[in-house]
Protein backbone atom coordinates (compact mmCIF):
# COMPACT_ATOMS: atom_id res chain seq x y z
CA UNK A 1 0.00 0.00 0.00
CA UNK A 2 0.90 2.88 -0.81
CA UNK A 3 1.03 6.25 1.58
CA UNK A 4 -2.35 8.53 1.32
CA UNK A 5 -2.20 11.61 -1.19
CA UNK A 6 -4.36 13.90 0.49
CA UNK A 7 -5.94 13.77 4.12
CA UNK A 8 -8.12 16.52 6.11
CA UNK A 9 -7.86 16.42 9.95
CA UNK A 10 -10.41 17.41 12.16
CA UNK A 11 -8.58 18.66 15.65
CA UNK A 12 -9.18 15.18 17.44
CA UNK A 13 -7.17 12.84 16.45
CA UNK A 14 -3.96 15.16 15.90
CA UNK A 15 -4.44 15.43 20.35
CA UNK A 16 -5.13 11.48 20.75
CA UNK A 17 -2.16 10.57 18.73
CA UNK A 18 -0.46 13.13 20.76
CA UNK A 19 -1.29 11.78 24.66
CA UNK A 20 -0.36 8.14 23.46
CA UNK A 21 2.84 9.50 21.99
CA UNK A 22 2.38 8.22 18.26
CA UNK A 23 2.22 11.29 16.38
CA UNK A 24 5.49 10.06 14.43
CA UNK A 25 2.88 7.87 12.10
CA UNK A 26 1.38 10.77 10.59
CA UNK A 27 4.21 9.99 8.22
CA UNK A 28 1.68 8.01 6.33
CA UNK A 29 0.15 10.90 4.61
CA UNK A 30 2.00 12.44 1.98
CA UNK A 31 -0.41 15.48 2.53
CA UNK A 32 -1.99 16.39 5.92
CA UNK A 33 -4.81 19.54 5.32
CA UNK A 34 -5.94 21.50 8.03
CA UNK A 35 -8.50 24.64 8.44
CA UNK A 36 -7.42 27.34 10.45
CA UNK A 37 -10.28 26.23 12.82
CA UNK A 38 -8.59 23.14 13.83
CA UNK A 39 -5.03 25.12 13.76
CA UNK A 40 -6.43 27.57 16.36
CA UNK A 41 -8.01 24.73 18.25
CA UNK A 42 -4.15 23.35 18.28
CA UNK A 43 -2.70 26.09 19.48
CA UNK A 44 -4.72 25.68 23.06
CA UNK A 45 -2.11 22.86 23.67
CA UNK A 46 1.25 24.43 23.45
CA UNK A 47 3.46 21.30 23.62
CA UNK A 48 0.95 19.77 21.09
CA UNK A 49 0.57 23.03 18.72
CA UNK A 50 4.79 22.72 18.82
CA UNK A 51 4.93 19.26 17.48
CA UNK A 52 1.85 19.57 14.83
CA UNK A 53 4.49 22.59 13.87
CA UNK A 54 7.71 20.30 13.27
CA UNK A 55 5.59 17.96 10.91
CA UNK A 56 6.44 19.36 7.13
CA UNK A 57 3.47 17.42 5.37
CA UNK A 58 0.84 19.56 7.12
CA UNK A 59 -0.71 22.78 5.31
CA UNK A 60 -3.18 25.10 6.19
CA UNK A 61 -5.82 26.24 3.69
CA UNK A 62 -8.60 27.95 3.80
CA UNK A 63 -12.18 27.47 2.52
CA UNK A 64 -13.11 29.54 -0.98
CA UNK A 65 -16.62 31.27 -0.27
CA UNK A 66 -18.75 28.47 -1.71
CA UNK A 67 -17.37 25.90 0.78
CA UNK A 68 -17.98 28.50 3.66
CA UNK A 69 -21.55 28.78 3.33
CA UNK A 70 -21.64 25.40 3.25
CA UNK A 71 -19.26 24.81 6.49
CA UNK A 72 -22.25 27.37 7.97
CA UNK A 73 -24.80 24.79 6.41
CA UNK A 74 -23.20 21.64 8.20
CA UNK A 75 -22.86 23.52 11.62
CA UNK A 76 -26.73 24.08 11.27
CA UNK A 77 -27.91 20.90 9.97
CA UNK A 78 -25.65 18.13 11.94
CA UNK A 79 -25.55 20.32 15.03
CA UNK A 80 -21.35 19.86 14.79
CA UNK A 81 -18.91 22.23 15.62
CA UNK A 82 -17.14 25.15 13.40
CA UNK A 83 -14.24 23.04 13.45
CA UNK A 84 -15.80 19.87 12.54
CA UNK A 85 -17.83 21.69 9.26
CA UNK A 86 -15.17 23.44 8.07
CA UNK A 87 -12.55 20.56 7.70
CA UNK A 88 -15.46 18.42 6.06
CA UNK A 89 -16.31 21.53 3.43
CA UNK A 90 -12.26 21.51 3.33
CA UNK A 91 -12.12 17.62 2.56
CA UNK A 92 -14.98 18.49 0.04
CA UNK A 93 -12.99 21.68 -1.74
CA UNK A 94 -9.67 19.96 -1.78
CA UNK A 95 -11.23 15.93 -2.93
CA UNK A 96 -9.58 15.01 -0.04
CA UNK A 97 -8.74 10.97 0.17
CA UNK A 98 -10.24 10.66 3.56
CA UNK A 99 -11.43 12.91 6.32
CA UNK A 100 -9.88 12.12 9.55
CA UNK A 101 -11.92 12.67 12.82
CA UNK A 102 -13.08 11.37 15.93
CA UNK A 103 -16.53 13.31 16.40
CA UNK A 104 -19.51 10.84 15.53
CA UNK A 105 -21.46 13.90 14.48
CA UNK A 106 -19.02 15.08 12.21
CA UNK A 107 -17.98 11.18 10.67
CA UNK A 108 -21.89 10.67 9.87
CA UNK A 109 -21.95 14.47 8.39
CA UNK A 110 -18.84 13.37 6.06
CA UNK A 111 -20.13 10.07 4.97
CA UNK A 112 -23.30 11.89 4.18
CA UNK A 113 -21.49 13.89 1.58
CA UNK A 114 -19.49 10.05 0.37
CA UNK A 115 -16.48 11.15 2.77
CA UNK A 116 -14.26 8.72 3.43
CA UNK A 117 -13.59 8.87 7.21
CA UNK A 118 -11.31 7.43 9.65
CA UNK A 119 -10.24 8.07 13.18
CA UNK A 120 -7.81 7.46 15.08
CA UNK A 121 -8.29 3.91 15.09
CA UNK A 122 -8.07 3.65 12.04
CA UNK A 123 -5.21 5.24 11.56
CA UNK A 124 -3.25 3.24 14.11
CA UNK A 125 -4.67 0.01 12.09
CA UNK A 126 -3.79 1.76 8.85
CA UNK A 127 0.20 2.13 10.29
CA UNK A 128 0.07 -1.23 11.86
CA UNK A 129 -0.47 -2.54 8.30
CA UNK A 130 2.25 -0.52 6.62
CA UNK A 131 4.98 -2.12 8.68
CA UNK A 132 4.86 1.59 10.27
CA UNK A 133 4.60 0.05 14.12
CA UNK A 134 5.02 -3.12 15.12
CA UNK A 135 1.92 -5.59 16.21
CA UNK A 136 2.95 -5.09 19.67
CA UNK A 137 3.11 -1.79 19.47
CA UNK A 138 0.04 -1.44 17.88
CA UNK A 139 -2.29 -3.38 20.20
CA UNK A 140 -0.29 -0.99 23.38
CA UNK A 141 -1.04 1.75 21.63
CA UNK A 142 -4.72 0.92 21.17
CA UNK A 143 -4.88 0.06 24.88
CA UNK A 144 -3.70 3.10 25.76
CA UNK A 145 -6.36 4.65 23.20
CA UNK A 146 -8.77 3.70 25.91
CA UNK A 147 -7.02 3.79 29.08
CA UNK A 148 -5.29 7.38 28.86
CA UNK A 149 -6.53 9.57 26.27
CA UNK A 150 -9.01 11.97 26.18
CA UNK A 151 -10.66 9.67 23.37
CA UNK A 152 -14.11 7.98 24.25
CA UNK A 153 -13.47 4.66 23.01
CA UNK A 154 -15.53 1.41 24.32
CA UNK A 155 -14.24 -1.64 25.64
CA UNK A 156 -15.97 -3.60 22.19
CA UNK A 157 -14.09 -1.38 20.01
CA UNK A 158 -10.49 -1.82 21.41
CA UNK A 159 -11.41 -5.66 21.88
CA UNK A 160 -12.41 -5.85 17.91
CA UNK A 161 -9.52 -3.69 16.73
CA UNK A 162 -6.85 -6.08 19.33
CA UNK A 163 -8.66 -9.20 16.93
CA UNK A 164 -8.17 -7.35 13.71
CA UNK A 165 -4.20 -6.39 14.28
CA UNK A 166 -3.99 -10.55 15.87
CA UNK A 167 -5.35 -11.85 13.08
CA UNK A 168 -4.14 -9.79 9.84
CA UNK A 169 -2.01 -11.39 7.12
CA UNK A 170 -0.24 -9.59 4.36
Amino acid sequence: MAKISKAVFDTGPFLHLYEIELLNILRLFKSILIIGEVFNELKKNRNLHAEINKIKSIKLLKLNSRYKDMSKLLVEKHNIGLAESCSISLALQEKADVFITDDLDARTAAKNLNLEVHGTVGVILRAFREGIISKEKAISKIKELHEKSSLYITKDLVEWTINQIKEYRK
